[in-house]
């Protein structure tokens, strides 16, 4: 998948947690848009990859 000039490799994106993904790309992509920004478009990616959690999976995130 092709993101603002950017390749992710959609095995490769499945294969990690969120999180793992976020941290991994924040340093290196889209180095001019601010980290609050680039971490939404990065999990919107990873999100239209992957898909998104089901609601009882972010409700049992929210409970920790």
């Amino acid at each position: 998948m092709k993101v603002d000039k950017v390749n992710f490799i959609e095995k490769k994106v499945k294969g990690m947690a969120k999180k793992k993904f976020i941290d991994a790309h924040m340093p290196i992509v889209w180095p001019k848009m601010k980290p609050e920004d680039r971490q939404k478009k990065l999990s919107e990616v990873y999100e239209s990859i992957v898909g998104k959690p089901k609601q009882d999976d972010v409700s049992a995130d929210t409970d920790k």
